[in-house]
C-alpha cells in the first residue's frame, strides 16, 4: 500500500478544487452585460483571461495526476517513470506560467484601453 505524507493529500484537494473550478468556470456563460459595445470589449477581455485560468487548472490536473503516477513502483529506469517525472515538471511550469500570465495580459488590456 502507498503512504501518504501531508503533501499528498494537499494535492488531492488541490485535485479536487482545480476539477470544481473548471466546472464553474463551463458554467459562467450568462454573466455578460446586455450593451454592445460593452459587450465586445468585456467579451473579449475575459475570454483570453478565462482561457488563462482554465489553461493553469487544466495544467494542474496533469500535475496531480503525474504526482500519484510517481507514487506506483516502477523500476529506476523505466521510460514510464521519466516521462512521469518529466510531465510533472512542465506541467508544474506550465501552470506558473499561466497563472504569472494573467496579471501580465490585464495590464496589457488597461494599456490598450487608455
Amino acid at each position: 500500500m502507498v503512504e501518504l505524507n501531508w503533501h499528498d493529500y494537499l494535492v488531492m484537494v488541490s485535485f479536487v478544487a482545480s476539477i470544481a473550478g473548471l466546472v464553474l468556470l463551463g458554467d459562467n456563460r450568462n454573466s455578460q452585460p446586455t450593451d454592445d459595445s460593452l459587450r465586445d470589449s468585456f467579451a473579449s477581455r475575459t475570454l483570453s483571461e478565462e482561457i488563462l485560468i482554465k489553461m493553469s487548472f487544466t495544467y494542474w490536473i496533469v500535475y496531480c495526476i503525474s504526482v500519484f503516477g510517481l507514487k506506483l513502483h516502477l523500476p529506476e529506469d523505466s521510460w514510464l517513470l521519466l516521462s512521469l517525472k518529466l510531465t510533472t515538471v512542465l506541467s508544474y511550469l506550465l501552470t506558473a506560467s499561466s497563472i504569472l500570465s494573467l496579471p501580465l495580459q490585464r495590464m496589457a488590456v488597461r494599456q490598450v484601453e487608455d
